[in-house]
C-alpha cells in the first residue's frame, strides 16, 4: 500500500469498513439503490476467504441469476482497488469452474467515498462499476430503517397536563364500579370532560385501562391497581401497592408508551448527571431531560420544558424513585436499583430490535 493511500486513510477513516458493511448488509434496499439493482437483491455471504490468500471479499449477492461483487472502502479511489477486485473476480470464476460456486455472470463493483472523471473511465475499462457514497447517509439510513422496527428509538414522552398519578384514582373508582362513559365519569366526579379524558389517557398509557367504541375498561393490571385506590379524602394519594404495581410496569417496559417513557428518561438524565456532581441542581436536570428524552426542538419554550420536567419529575417522585428538596433532586436508593432494572429491559428490547432487522 502506497504512502499517499496511508495518509488517505488516516485523513478520512472516522468510520470503519466493518461498520459501514454491516449496515449495508443489514439493509439490502438501500444497498440495491447505491448500486443501481433491483430490489430483489440478497446477501450470499460476508468476508469471504479466498483460497488463493488472506485477502476477502467484503460482500457477495446475488441480483437475478448474477453474481455481484462489491468491495467496500471509505476512502477515494484508488487504482489499487481495482487490481485487487479483477483477482477476486478470478478466483470467483475458478470456483465456479470446479463447481463450487453458484453459475452465473459476475458483476463488480468499488464503492469509494470519491473519485475524479478519469477515475470512472478507468474503473469501466476494467469492467467495474465505480460507486461514490457517503458513509454518513449509510448509517442515517440504517437508523431509519432500524427505526421502523424499533419504534422505541422514536419515542418522545408527551405531557396531557396531569402533574400526579393520583389524579386518576377518581377516573378508575369508577370503572371498576361499572361505568364505562367518560361523559358520565366526569358528572360524578365533579370534573371536566377534559380532564377526565386526560386521565384517562394517563391510565391507558400505563396498561391500566383499554378503550373500545369509546368505552373504557380496566385490564387486569387496572384491576389490581383499582382495587387497592383509598376510597376517603385520601384518594388521589397512592399507596405502596399502587406504587409497586406501576413502578413494575414501568421497570418491565420502559418504552411502552411516551409516558412510561418520560418517567425512564427522567431516572435516566438523573443517573447521568450523578456522575458529575450530586446533589443534581433541578437546572441541570431540565437541560439533560430535554436532551435524554429527544424534545430539543419541541421544549425550546422555558415554559413547555418547566412544565414537562415538573410533570415527569413528579411522576418520579410519586413512585419513589427520586426525591427534591428545594432546588436540588436526588435518586433514592430504590431509584438506583430502577435504573439498573430500566436499563436491563433496554437492553433487551434494543438486542431483540436488531436481531430482527439483520434476518
Amino acid at each position: 500500500m502506497t504512502k499517499s493511500i496511508l495518509m488517505s486513510i488516516k485523513r478520512e477513516k472516522n468510520i470503519s469498513e466493518s461498520q459501514i458493511e454491516d449496515a449495508l448488509a443489514a439493509n439490502l434496499i438501500f444497498l440495491a439503490k447505491l448500486l443501481q439493482l433491483p430490489l430483489d437483491l440478497k446477501l450470499i455471504t460476508r468476508q469471504l476467504r479466498l483460497k488463493s490468500g488472506d485477502e476477502r471479499i467484503d460482500l457477495l449477492l446475488s441480483s437475478g441469476k448474477n453474481l455481484c461483487l462489491v468491495e467496500l472502502k471509505v476512502v477515494g479511489f484508488s487504482e489499487d482497488w481495482m487490481k485487487q477486485i479483477l483477482s477476486y473476480r478470478d478466483e470467483l470464476i475458478r470456483l465456479q469452474n470446479v463447481g463450487e460456486l453458484v453459475a452465473g455472470d459476475i458483476f463488480c463493483y468499488l464503492m469509494v467515498t470519491e473519485a475524479k472523471g478519469n477515475d470512472f473511465d478507468l474503473a469501466k475499462q476494467s469492467g467495474i462499476a465505480l460507486i461514490i457514497y457517503e458513509p454518513i447517509d449509510v448509517l442515517k439510513d440504517y437508523y431509519d430503517n432500524l427505526s421502523a422496527v424499533a419504534p422505541f428509538l422514536k419515542i418522545k414522552p408527551n405531557d396531557y397536563g396531569v402533574f400526579s398519578f393520583g389524579l386518576i384514582n377518581r377516573a378508575l373508582s369508577y370503572l371498576i364500579m361499572g361505568e364505562t362513559k367518560q361523559e358520565e365519569i366526569a358528572t360524578k366526579t365533579g370534573l371536566s370532560k377534559q380532564s377526565v379524558h386526560n386521565h384517562l389517557k394517563v391510565a391507558k398509557e400505563f396498561g391500566l385501562v383499554r378503550e373500545r367504541d369509546k368505552n373504557y375498561f380496566l385490564t387486569d393490571i387496572g384491576d389490581q391497581y383499582a382495587q387497592n385506590i383509598n376510597r376517603d379524602t385520601f384518594i388521589d394519594r397512592l399507596n405502596d401497592d399502587q406504587i409497586g404495581i406501576l413502578k413494575q410496569f414501568v421497570a418491565s417496559d420502559p418504552f411502552y408508551s411516551s409516558t412510561v417513557f418520560g418517567i425512564y428518561s427522567i431516572v435516566e438524565s438523573a443517573f447521568l448527571l450523578s456522575r458529575n456532581s450530586y446533589p443534581l441542581r433541578l437546572a441541570d436536570l431540565r437541560e439533560m431531560f430535554k436532551k435524554v428524552s429527544g424534545k430539543v426542538n419541541e421544549w425550546q419554550a422555558e415554559k413547555s420544558l418547566s412544565t414537562a420536567t415538573y410533570t415527569f419529575l413528579n411522576f418520579a417522585i410519586e413512585l419513589e424513585l427520586l426525591g427534591k428538596v428545594g432546588q436540588q433532586v436526588v435518586i433514592t436508593p430504590a431509584g438506583f436499583r430502577f435504573i439498573l432494572m430500566l436499563q436491563l429491559h433496554k437492553s433487551i428490547e434494543m438486542i431483540e430490535s436488531l436481531s430482527n432487522n439483520n434476518k
